[in-house]
């Protein structure tokens, strides 16, 4: 199986103004492939998702459903605000690859329920292979009890 090896977060601006609508980064994520993977030139889903972290970063759950994966998280105390997300799928073809994420950030909106003065941002990178888990949540349903 494929293993990430490094995620980078590139072209970060150093100063946010309050009310831009577009920050624009980069996400560098660096994947190596087992000799297996190259063999069967296996398919993958790379899932990259953006957060602002405020204290401890949140434990992800991770649900893996080839391009409907989510990473759902574990909140230890202030909640993380989640920013974005890129997919990208991609084959084993050689044995490493760099795969270049742009993205388009509303970094300078804020959460009306906080106020702070800067922005912590963190990249969780996912690869789903073509053949392994799939995993999926129901959709919420109500039921009303009766005494």
């Amino acid at each position: 199986m494929a293993k990430i090896t490094s995620v980078e977060l590139l072209k970060v601006p150093k100063h946010i103004n309050v009310g831009d609508e577009i920050s624009d980064i980069t996400v560098l994520t660096s994947i190596r492939f087992h000799p297996m993977d190259l063999k069967l030139q296996m398919e993958y889903c790379l899932h990259v998702f953006v957060y602002d972290i405020h204290g401890d970063m949140d434990a992800p759950l991770i649900i893996p459903n080839w391009d409907e994966s989510d990473v759902l998280p574990i909140c230890m105390g202030r909640k993380d605000d989640f920013l974005g997300k890129v997919v990208t799928f991609f084959t084993a073809e050689q044995e490493e690859l760099v795969i270049e994420n742009p993205m388009a950030l509303k970094l300078g909106k804020f959460n009306r329920e906080l106020s702070y003065t800067s922005r912590k941002l963190e990249v969780f990178a996912s690869i789903t292979p073509a053949i392994g888990r799939a995993s999926k949540y129901s959709e919420p349903f109500t039921s009303h009890l009766s005494y």
